[in-house]
């Protein structure tokens, strides 16, 4: 016996002669068609129960065919919601991963960091942008209390932006060198 043949029984005879043979059978090991006898009977027995004799205006089988489809939907929203909410968490996992994870680099490119003496993080990163890019990449770590870039380019590159660094953060050649004197209060 399958679902089809249960609801059609269910639709054409009372809930009791139901309970045995192979449509009880059938209802124990289906759960949709358990619940959906569960529910014709306790609506069966609501309407006895408040209209006594009056039987209910609605075909049995239009009820278990909308318990029935009520049961599918709240299965397929269940279904929909763990999707969704493994997506959610797959989301959060990958952005928290791309945010904490190294630039992958190619072997042509050559890593060195930097500790700056004059210039601060952001002002060598806007120095060296136009000899890095678009192949290299510069990295700030922030809140570092030493003055630090990391800089990932080619190896030619890399030479180009050795020179930059020593000219413009040299403090014999910027304006952290320059010393400020205060005159004397006599």
């Amino acid at each position: 016996m399958n679902c089809d043949d249960y609801l059609s029984m269910l639709a054409t005879s009372p809930v009791e002669e139901l309970t045995r043979g192979r449509a009880r059978e059938h209802a124990v090991g289906c759960r949709g068609c358990d619940r959906a006898t569960h529910m014709v009977a306790e609506y069966e027995h609501a309407a006895q129960m408040a209209f006594g004799d009056i039987y209910s205006t609605v075909p049995v089988a239009q009820t278990a065919m909308t318990a029935f489809a009520a049961a599918r939907r709240r299965t397929v929203a269940r279904n929909y919601s763990v999707g969704l909410g493994i997506a959610a968490v797959a989301t959060v996992f990958f952005m928290v991963a791309s945010r904490n994870s190294l630039p992958i680099v190619s072997r042509s490119m050559v890593r060195e960091t930097f500790r700056l003496q004059c210039l601060s993080p952001a002002q060598a990163a806007e120095v060296v942008r136009p000899y890095v890019q678009p192949t290299g990449t510069i990295r700030i770590r922030p809140n570092e209390p030493l003055g630090l870039i990391e800089v990932a380019a080619s190896p030619q590159r890399m030479a180009t932006v050795r020179s930059v660094l020593d000219r413009y953060d040299s403090p014999a050649e910027s304006q952290c060198a320059v010393q400020v004197i205060v005159p004397k209060v006599p």
